[in-house]
């Protein structure tokens, strides 16, 4: 895949991730990039000067270099390389930036692995009888 067409599909999921950046417009305000310019990178019509990159990395904030991070089917949604830059930037030294990780990632697994029923709601197991033997012979 070329970088432009990366770059597409990652300012596509980000406009789609961002609703104060949803439109060309928004971006054109927020970041100084002409609305045509948007347009071409959008549908990967054009190489982009890096000067371009930082003005949207800035106005998505992201690093530049994370634009072109191509991303697969196992890839990082918008919302989490969001996150990451707020994690990089919010931390000023390897100590906070790890407390800021553990942080964030007991948050996640808090919710990834909390039950659907709380445990005092969940209904009793039902008692099943046990099989009969071969050898027992039914009353009857």
């Amino acid at each position: 895949m070329r970088p432009r067409d990366v770059l597409a599909n990652n300012l596509r999921a980000l406009m789609a991730a961002r609703p104060d950046l949803d439109t060309l417009p928004k971006i054109t305000a927020a970041c100084g990039v002409s609305n045509g310019t948007l347009d071409r990178i959008r549908r990967a019509a054009v190489s982009t000067r890096v000067d371009e990159l930082e003005r949207l990395g800035r106005a998505f904030g992201v690093e530049p270099w994370e634009l072109l991070r191509p991303h697969g089917h196992a890839s990082l949604s918008p919302l989490a390389m969001l996150l990451a830059a707020n994690l990089d930037r919010s931390a000023q030294d390897p100590d906070s930036h790890t407390a800021a990780y553990a942080a964030a990632s007991a948050v996640i697994e808090a919710l990834t692995t909390r039950p659907a029923v709380p445990p005092a709601c969940e209904p009793a197991p039902e008692s099943t009888p046990e099989p009969r033997r071969a050898t027992e012979k039914r009353a009857g």
